[in-house]
């Protein structure tokens, strides 16, 4: 790497320069500079379609079913360790409280890439969201009433596990795949 500054610079200028000779010229190159990046080559129809097919669909649906089982997991869990069914109720709860409108937005969103603009799918997006925070949010109203005795610790708890099965998802995904990106 070629210096950043130029001895000659440092000392003063009456003393180090003839009052004939050119100033000092001081190297600077940029660190933090990216490597010059390959040139972009577009694909043909052909590569595109390859690369389509080998190509993993979203595991959405799986995702769902780890979210379940992952809840469950954690419902039985709580009821086992403090030897209470209403624990493991409550957390099973937490768990539907994410669960169902998770459901109901993938339900609402499958199958709408294609004949949708990209502004009319994300405002379709942004609906289903809202619908499924509120309908989170009534659920856990509701939870009193639905359970009678409850552990709202329990049901938090249920959720929030519940709801991070998505993380453990995407870490098993990106362990099992292969270091060249195909698996």
């Amino acid at each position: 790497m070629p210096a950043i500054y130029s001895p000659a610079v440092l000392k003063s200028p009456e003393k180090s320069r003839p009052a004939d000779s050119q100033p000092s010229v001081v190297c600077v190159t940029n660190r933090w500079q990216d490597e010059p990046e390959e040139e972009f080559n577009p694909l043909s129809a052909e590569q595109a379609r390859q690369w389509r097919l080998r190509q993993h669909p979203s595991p959405i649906w799986r995702s769902l079913a780890w979210q379940i089982g992952v809840g469950l997991v954690a419902a039985a869990g709580i009821g086992l360790v403090w030897q209470s069914e209403m624990l493991a109720r409550s957390a099973a709860y937490g768990m539907f409280a994410v669960v169902l409108p998770q459901t109901l937005l993938l339900r609402g969103m499958a199958g709408v890439q294609g004949r949708w603009s990209p502004g009319a799918l994300l405002l379709r997006f942004f609906v289903w969201e809202m619908f499924k925070i509120a309908l989170t949010v009534a659920i856990l109203f509701s939870a009193s009433r639905v359970l009678g005795e409850m552990s709202w610790p329990a049901l938090m708890a249920g959720l929030v596990v519940t709801m991070k099965a998505n993380w453990l998802v995407l870490a098993l995904r990106t362990a099992n795949r292969s270091p060249d990106g195909k698996g």
